[in-house]
């Protein structure tokens, strides 16, 4: 997370003294001076000029937004002014000028690939010394540190674009649209936040204002610090949700070509600017751009960097980032710019491309290094929202700006806070806001989306209606229901739960709850309360055969340990019951049931380092981990007790872990495993290994694609399924990024007392189950994606059964699948 500031007064006061001091006619010119670069076409300001004062050494560097000072002696007359990409100029300030605006012409040629050989490139001499030195000057390794921040977030339209249309067609449309965007935006985000970190893992950061135009709703208020890495120094950098290899990636070295562009002074210190790009007939997601490299330290002072590729459905996008030393010792982030727009698609329709521009400006102050901060300073919620933080008034807002909101900025506040006011904005966003996480607000109650429909080969379709209170109701008690019917089982399944919340900070809630529904014979339920659409309809398709089962239960919910450990104690007592054709025989039995009663106590843990929460006024989200996940299950079941005719003790596990390999690829592990201490126990106590039917048309990632449903049986199991995939490494166009998966699944597990159940088309896998295959992802254009399939990606999967359990036919040990991948 990131999140930037700087500070209003300080500007001010100088921009006050400058103004001051120039209305007064001094004989010679000296003292401090102030100025803005920009572009001469587009007037954007230029970030990391270098301005020189002629015939001296003495000079500075412009900032993220362009702005400069600068303190003159006497006879100091003229400034040179230095960029990579534009032409040197010139410039002789005029004492009368409170702040002076000084243009760039840009170079007409890019930069031309360089071609050297290791060693005799002196760029790389000090990208080296970077990389040798990036642990050091890494704000994320240092022991500790706390910051403030301001950002802000400008949605607008680009003005230019529509003055041109208008030229070209003389359509009034365009040229009303032109005179809307000079007077306001589309949208103005602003954010102030508090952020303290202690090494490795605590990290909490407190909005403590925040302002939307039009909105108070604090859903969107992070974008401004999640658009980018907070670091140029990791591994990969993180622009727009899109994982990139950095340039200071030492596995990368050989990929990128570095190019030293110019040596600047400071001092007795030099900045060496070094461009940067991939090499030529490379294949991997980098960046292109500058580093400007400090010889104290070989620390990075300022970077500029965009995508040489821009996959992220037709957006261009640029970052700059500005680090300095606060304490005079250690390098950190001061300034932050993301800008974002729309790329216009070539051999689209002209009328249906939009010119959106989103731009994001952060700015850090009040940076603190190495504070004596321990874990007891820290909240259990990653990112947590002041109560007061929409009540922040306009003079607290002055306080906290790094420069006074400009005109337009102040129109679209206006205009857009009394549209907002008119259309109920507010309203509209808290109805939809409560869809991303899977429900529909009713007043006081939601529609819980899962209930009202699912899809699996055992039920059919999966029709229904689930309501459950929100916090418009209560924010300390909650009570809920659901009613669904099976197209295919024809079966009623209903349900009811009421809870009372205990602590919200640590998600303790005590609760009960009743249910008539089918459960999948042998499958573990793990904790987990994320909500995914795709899942529901596509992921849980493939089902084992299901059994009704009658549940009463009593449960504890409740998060730990920095909210790194969720989970569930809960008991619970009810019969399960089946239809089909399996039969359990107990141990000296000579018939067979079809029913059992059972009373269980059950801990379910989910181990999740470094997962995020956060605390919002209208709900906690949780945000997902890049580490692994470990979920495990105790479950003791007792005879005698209620109604319960078992005594057993299972044990449940899963471990799942995804990571990425430079310039190889992501890759995905799933290790699950399971043990009952008897075996003389009906099936639905037992495991069912994971099949994803191999005569069915879907694949279902993570499950053995070439088994059939039910086929083996278990009472202490493991399985390991794994995926390599190489994402567009191996193939890539301007247009389309197919994505290459390799994928290995095997398994084993025993079934001791095989007598005991009577099921014509069981099996144990004793030998050991394996299958392999590879699957073609994302085979068609992303345009194709977004206008015509609607956002799923189609793919093709082919597995391969081999070893023991082989068919003897070779035809029936492969399978060809249809595989769906989210891609918006």
């Amino acid at each position: 997370m990131k999140i930037l500031f700087d500070g209003f007064l300080y500007r001010v006061f100088h921009f006050l003294l400058l103004f001051l001091l120039g209305m007064f006619p001094f004989p010679s010119f000296s003292g401090e001076i102030r100025g803005r670069v920009t572009d001469a076409q587009t007037a954007e300001p230029l970030a990391f000029v270098h301005v020189l004062i002629e015939n001296s050494q003495r000079g500075t560097m412009t900032d993220i937004d362009g702005y400069f000072q600068l303190d003159l002696q006497k006879n100091d007359s003229l400034l040179r002014l230095s960029y990579v990409g534009y032409f040197s100029r010139v410039y002789k300030p005029e004492p009368e000028k409170p702040i002076h605006f000084i243009s760039m012409q840009s170079r007409p040629v890019e930069l031309a690939e360089v071609v050297v050989f290791p060693g005799e490139n002196p760029a790389h001499r000090i990208v080296i010394n970077a990389m040798e030195n990036r642990r050091k000057n890494n704000p994320e390794q240092l022991n500790a540190f706390s910051y403030t921040s301001y950002n802000k977030v400008i949605g607008t339209l680009d003005q230019d674009y529509y003055l041109e249309r208008w030229q070209e067609t003389r359509d009034s449309v365009f040229f009303r649209m032109y005179q809307t965007l000079q007077q306001r935006h589309l949208l103005v985000m602003e954010s102030v936040t508090k952020r303290k970190f202690l090494y490795p893992n605590l990290n909490n950061e407190k909005v403590v204002a925040n302002r939307f135009s039009g909105l108070q709703n604090p859903l969107f208020t992070m974008l401004a610090t999640e658009l980018q890495s907070f670091s140029f120094y990791n591994n990969f950098i993180t622009l727009l949700g899109n994982d990139y290899i950095s340039p200071l990636n030492r596995s990368a070295f050989s990929r990128y070509s570095y190019h030293l562009e110019d040596t600047l002074y400071q001092g007795r210190d030099s900045l060496f600017v070094i461009s940067y790009r991939p090499r030529a007939n490379t294949n991997f997601d980098g960046l292109y751009g500058l580093l400007y490299i400090h010889t104290d330290g070989w620390a990075v002072q300022n970077v500029i960097a965009r995508p040489q590729e821009n996959p992220a459905a037709g957006l261009n996008f640029r970052i700059q980032q500005k680090y300095a030393r606060p304490d005079g010792e250690h390098w950190f982030p001061v300034q932050l710019n993301t800008d974002i727009e729309m790329a216009e698609l070539t051999g689209g329709a002209q009328q249906e491309f939009m010119p959106l521009r989103i731009i994001g400006r952060s700015y850090i102050t009040d940076i603190i290094i190495n504070p004596p901060l321990s874990r007891s300073d820290f909240s259990v919620f990653s990112v947590d929202f002041d109560p007061r933080a929409n009540e922040v008034t306009q003079q607290q807002w002055e306080a906290f700006r790094s420069d006074s909101l400009s005109i337009i900025e102040r129109n679209t506040y206006r205009f857009m806070d009394s549209l907002g006011l008119e259309h109920n904005f507010e309203r509209i966003l808290n109805t939809v806001e409560p869809l991303i996480f899977g429900e529909l607000p009713l007043g006081k109650v939601n529609l819980v989306l899962n209930d009202v429909y699912r899809i699996n080969s055992i039920e059919g379709h999966r029709i229904g209606l689930g309501l459950k209170t929100n916090r418009r109701f209560s924010s300390r008690t909650a009570f809920g229901g659901y009613y669904a019917w099976g197209t295919r089982d024809r079966q009623s399944k209903y349900g009811y739960f009421g809870e009372l919340v205990l602590h919200k900070a640590n998600d303790l809630r005590l609760g009960g709850a009743f249910s008539l529904d089918v459960t999948e014979r042998g499958a573990p339920e793990f904790y987990d309360r994320s909500f995914s659409t795709v899942n529901n309809l596509l992921a849980n398709y493939y089902s084992n055969i299901r059994d009704l089962d009658r549940q009463y239960k009593i449960y504890l919910n409740f998060r730990m340990w920095q909210n790194f450990i969720q989970g569930e104690l809960s008991g619970r007592t009810g019969k399960s019951s089946w239809s089909d054709i399996y039969y359990f025989r107990p141990q000296g039995s000579e018939v067979g049931f079809r029913q059992f009663n059972y009373s269980e106590a059950a801990l379910m843990l989910r181990f999740a380092y470094g997962e995020v929460f956060m605390n919002t006024p209208l709900r906690v989200i949780q945000l997902p981990s890049r580490y692994p996940v470990l979920n495990f299950n105790i479950i003791k079941g007792f005879d005698n007790v209620g109604r319960g005719e078992y005594d057993y003790l299972k044990l449940e596990s899963k471990f799942s872990l995804s990571y990425p390999i430079p310039l190889v690829g992501i890759q995905n592990w799933i290790f699950e495993a399971g043990w009952v201490n008897r075996t003389d126990v009906p099936w639905p106590i037992l495991f069912t290994a994971s099949a994803a039917d191999r005569r069915g048309w879907l694949a279902a990632p993570f499950n053995f694609g070439t088994m059939n449903m039910n086929e083996f049986m278990a009472d202490r199991y493991f399985a390991l399924f794994f995926q390599h995939n190489f994402q567009s490494l191996l193939f890539r166009t301007p247009k389309w990024r197919p994505e290459l998966v390799l994928i290995s699944n095997l398994g084993w597990g025993s079934l001791r007392n095989k007598d005991n159940h009577i099921y014509q088309e069981f099996k144990s896998w004793e030998k050991g189950f394996f299958e392999s295959g590879i699957a073609m992802n994302k085979i068609f254009p992303q345009q194709w994606v977004r206008n015509i399939i609607f956002g799923f990606s189609p793919g093709v999967e082919v597995l391969y059964r081999y070893g023991p359990y082989r068919f003897d036919n070779h035809s029936d040990n492969l399978t060809v699948k249809l595989n769906l991948i989210v891609a918006f």
